[in-house]
């Protein structure tokens, strides 16, 4: 039987404080402590163009901008005084905010399209036959294989809706992939697709997992909140009670289609919605609920491809865009979705609700990116640690270079962003001054190794399935 690596590292510090360890060994336990993260540098990108996100800063055509002790120093058209810095040439590239994913079942990235083409083969059904087989280590392989691919196509902070926490162990599987992998992250500890409707919500191991967390170095940009049951679970009330005591932000899947119809103003009726509330989907929202979001000061996330692919309907786009709720976006699931090109659902996003407008100027290119961006950092209440590049924010950047075939040319950055970016253009990628992407290339993670263990376990399940 395989030796857990957090406890692990628990009983080799409980040795090691005891003097029963060499040093050899306890710098051992030390590397894999910080193993995936590549160290914290200071550096400075010069002769970069930069949309910064914030509009007190604005954009600049050509600037420098300086990083120290993982912190944005300055964004400036003059060459900072860094000397120690390392230097990092961005002519002809564009640099943003590193993207926020607001919505994304981590756990299913293992099933990239499995969803089938009967009734029997689709999502829900697919995705309880196999939630049952996981074990924390398939949890942990999921959300890794998920984070490599987020990385590389920009994405530096992302939101786990863990619906298939079956044990705390499952749920800490992700912090201790997003903690490997150097992505920013949030987890909701979420019920499971088999759960019955009558057994209350896991508290006890949602302290288990708040408890693990708290004071861990190791999970200091990832926070734990609530994956909130269905609109129509009788714990509703009593689990949004409980976890507003212990501090947890709340996600929950509403008004997804038009037989959920009626739903958030359900929320909206009994006293729930906040600020600390995120509503997943909401296809099927009424004028009057979105006032009641807007005043309750809660926000909506969209995720179009799952969305659409599953036959829920049209995001609304357009109507909510012009409204004052703030918006996020996400992935959802790669089982639906195909794969984590956050571009291309801004893309569609923007497409989506100029068709719905029938106005080829309905959606403004740069309040997209802002969904990506620093409204999805509103979303997640970091907005003063991450979301823009801000001087004295944490330095989640991601830099873009303009000569791929299909990038390159325009003089429209938010546009080119927005309707021309690929995760293969993608350059460059710090979290929090780490450097996690450079030249194009993962500087840490193994990817041919996280795919050839994906489709192992996904094999091994599909046998047992």
């Amino acid at each position: 039987m395989g030796i857990e690596r957090r406890d692990f590292l628990k009983k080799a510090g409980a040795f090691s404080a005891a003097g029963f360890l060499p040093a050899e060994l306890i710098a051992f336990t030390d590397r894999l402590k910080t193993e995936g993260a590549s160290k914290m540098t200071n550096f400075v990108i010069t002769n970069v163009q930069v949309l910064s996100m914030d509009a007190d800063i604005g954009d600049f055509e050509r600037a420098s901008v300086a990083v120290e002790n993982g912190r944005i120093k300055s964004v400036s058209e003059d060459l900072p005084d860094l000397p120690d810095a390392e230097v990092i040439d961005g002519e002809g590239a564009i640099l943003l905010p590193g993207l926020i994913d607001n919505h994304w079942h981590l756990w299913t990235s293992l099933l990239r399209s499995m969803s089938g083409d009967t009734q029997s083969q689709g999502y829900f059904p697919m995705t309880e036959r196999f939630g049952k087989l996981y074990s924390p280590e398939d949890m942990k392989l999921a959300a890794k294989y998920a984070a490599a691919e987020a990385i590389n196509g920009g994405i530096t902070c992302l939101n786990d809706f863990n619906h298939n926490a079956r044990t705390p162990e499952h749920v800490l599987a992700s912090f201790d992939a997003l903690s490997e992998a150097g992505i920013r992250g949030h987890v909701a500890y979420g019920p499971y697709r088999d759960l019955d409707s009558d057994t209350p919500t896991d508290f006890e191991g949602i302290k288990k997992v708040l408890e693990a967390i708290r004071n861990d170095k190791n999970y200091e940009k990832i926070s734990l909140g609530l994956g909130a049951r269905s609109v129509n679970s009788k714990f509703i009330e009593e689990d949004w009670a409980r976890a507003r005591e212990l501090g947890m932000r709340i996600s929950i899947h509403a008004s997804s289609n038009k037989d959920q119809k009626g739903q958030i103003a359900k929320l909206a009726n009994i006293g729930l919605l906040g600020k600390d509330v995120n509503i997943i989907h909401g296809n099927a929202i009424t004028d009057e609920e979105i006032t009641a979001v807007e005043e309750s000061g809660a926000s909506i996330t969209m995720t179009p491809f799952s969305e659409m692919r599953i036959g829920y309907g049209f995001p609304q786009v357009e109507r909510l865009m012009n409204s004052k709720v703030n918006l996020g976006v996400g992935v959802d699931t790669t089982a639906l979705s195909g794969n984590a090109d956050l571009f291309s659902t801004l893309k569609v996003l923007m497409n989506i609700g100029n068709a719905q407008a029938k106005n080829e100027f309905a959606i403004d290119s740069k309040d997209v990116l802002k969904m990506a961006t620093i409204d999805a950092a509103r979303v997640l209440g970091i907005e003063k640690e991450t979301g823009s590049v801000t001087p004295g924010k944490s330095a989640d950047l991601i830099m873009l270079r303009k000569d791929d075939l299909n990038f390159s040319a325009s003089t429209q950055p938010y546009h080119l962003i927005v309707e021309a970016a690929q995760p293969a253009n993608v350059e460059f990628v710090s979290v929090g001054g780490r450097i996690l992407k450079r030249d194009g290339k993962l500087l840490h993670i193994d990817s041919e190794e996280l795919v050839s263990k994906a489709k192992a376990a996904l094999q091994r399940m599909k046998k047992q399935v």
